[in-house]
Parts: structure tokens; C-alpha cells; sequence
């Protein structure tokens, strides 16, 4: 037990046996949700279910970046966009607030994703790191796909532009933190260190703006399933505003 708590030795093999196992288990989350998506629907403690691991995620990290004496301000803070959107969705869990969705469907689900493909993550298989960093990262996945396809929440076009600006006004304050504290939340400062999408971006400062271009095409394919649509009245010279 104490070696599986403890830093952990470097094991991790990107697309090995056990990470094609954790995407093949977020996945069928993801598939078992949208097949029975009707029944689901009534379900009311799913949402207890994704609280719960979400907060427990969270907590877990931290405490064992303390236990084994890591934390410092330069790496633990919560400020990286998937730290960000564990947070976002513990508080859209609670408030169901579609605002709040909208971001964390658009830019936590696709961040989720590019984080369980190309894993910022060193441990090996089955330790507490390598468990804990899927199931966080599932975690956003299966909440933001259950509000969208169990919940049917539904962003409109309006709602997706004005999350794009936060997320802008949000890398804004992040790399004034980076710059007092000589850290690299977001990798807004230098790419991360093992290989990731980022590697085909080009050289630094050049691949933050080529992966402002990669965001939006991500989000705006997540969205476009989801878009909320619009009705015209026929006594209407123009559509609705939506919120």
C-alpha cells in the first residue's frame, strides 16, 4: 500500500495495455449513458455518483501531493483548464447552471479528452496517480456528456462565443500567475514535457496561437451536435434571443 501511494516510478506507456483499458472504460460510461439515456433521465442518484468522485478526485490528489511532500504553488494550484473544470463541475452538479455547462462542455470535455489521449502522467499502471489522473479526467467526460445527452442541455450560438472569450480572459489571468510564480499552468509557458498535441504546434510563443485555432475547431465540432436551435414566429422579423 505504501508503494502504490507513494511518488510512483516511471512506468507509463502511452496506448499500452492499460491505457487503451481506462479510454475503453470512460467509453462505455459514455456508451451505457446514451443507450439508456431515457431511463437514466429519472435516475436521481447519478448525480450523488459524479459528486462524489469528483470531490474525491480532488481531495485524493492533493492529499497525496502532500503526503509525499510535491505540492508547491508552481504545480498543484488548480489552475490547469482540466484542474479548472473538476471544479466547474462539482459546482454544475449542484447548481445545474446551463451557462456554466456550456464551458465545460466546449473546453473541459475536448481538454478532457486530449488529456486521456496523450496523458500528462509518468506513474505506472494501477498506481494511485495513474487511477486517480483517468478517473478525474473521465469524470469530466461523463459529466458533461450527461448533461448533454441525458439531460439534453443545449448551448446556443451566443452562449458558445461568449465561453471562447472567457476561456481567453481565463489564459489571461493564468499567465500572469505563470509569470509571478515562474510556473506553466496551461503550458502557456513552455510545452509539457512528454509527448502531446502540442509537439505539432511549433516553437513556443507561435503554438499557443496555432492551439487558440485547434480550440475553437475542437469546441466548435463538440458543439455543433448540441447547438440549440431556433424558432421563428411567423409574426417575427427575427429569431428569439436566447440566453
Amino acid at each position: 500500500m505504501k508503494h502504490w501511494f507513494n511518488e510512483g516510478e516511471s512506468g507509463f506507456v502511452m496506448f499500452g495495455g492499460a491505457h487503451i483499458l481506462s479510454l475503453f472504460f470512460i467509453f462505455l460510461v459514455v456508451l451505457v449513458m446514451y443507450v439508456f439515456r431515457s431511463r437514466l433521465s429519472d435516475v436521481s442518484y447519478i448525480k450523488k455518483i459524479l459528486l462524489t468522485g469528483l470531490v474525491l478526485s480532488e481531495v485524493t490528489y492533493h492529499y497525496w501531493a502532500v503526503y509525499n511532500e510535491m505540492w508547491t504553488e508552481e504545480l498543484y494550484l488548480p489552475l490547469q483548464l482540466c484542474s479548472l473544470n473538476i471544479l466547474l463541475c462539482i459546482v454544475l452538479v449542484i447548481t445545474e447552471n446551463k451557462k456554466l455547462f456550456a464551458f465545460v462542455y466546449l473546453f473541459g470535455f475536448t481538454g478532457a479528452l486530449q488529456g486521456l489521449l496523450t496523458p500528462e502522467l509518468y506513474q505506472e499502471p494501477w498506481h494511485f496517480r495513474f487511477l486517480q489522473y483517468f478517473l478525474a479526467h473521465g469524470l469530466i467526460v461523463w459529466t458533461a456528456m450527461y448533461y448533454a445527452i441525458v439531460r439534453s442541455f443545449r448551448i446556443s450560438w451566443s452562449r458558445f462565443f461568449i465561453s471562447f472569450i472567457w476561456l481567453n480572459v481565463y489564459a489571461g489571468c493564468v499567465f500572469i500567475v505563470n509569470v509571478m510564480l515562474n510556473a506553466n499552468y496551461m503550458f502557456l509557458m513552455r510545452k509539457p514535457g512528454n509527448a502531446s498535441l502540442m509537439d505539432f504546434l511549433g516553437p513556443y510563443p507561435w503554438y499557443i496561437l496555432v492551439l487558440e485555432g485547434v480550440a475553437f475547431c475542437l469546441s466548435l465540432i463538440v458543439f455543433l451536435p448540441i447547438k440549440k436551435k431556433t424558432t421563428m414566429n411567423k409574426n417575427q422579423d427575427h429569431p428569439p434571443i436566447e440566453a
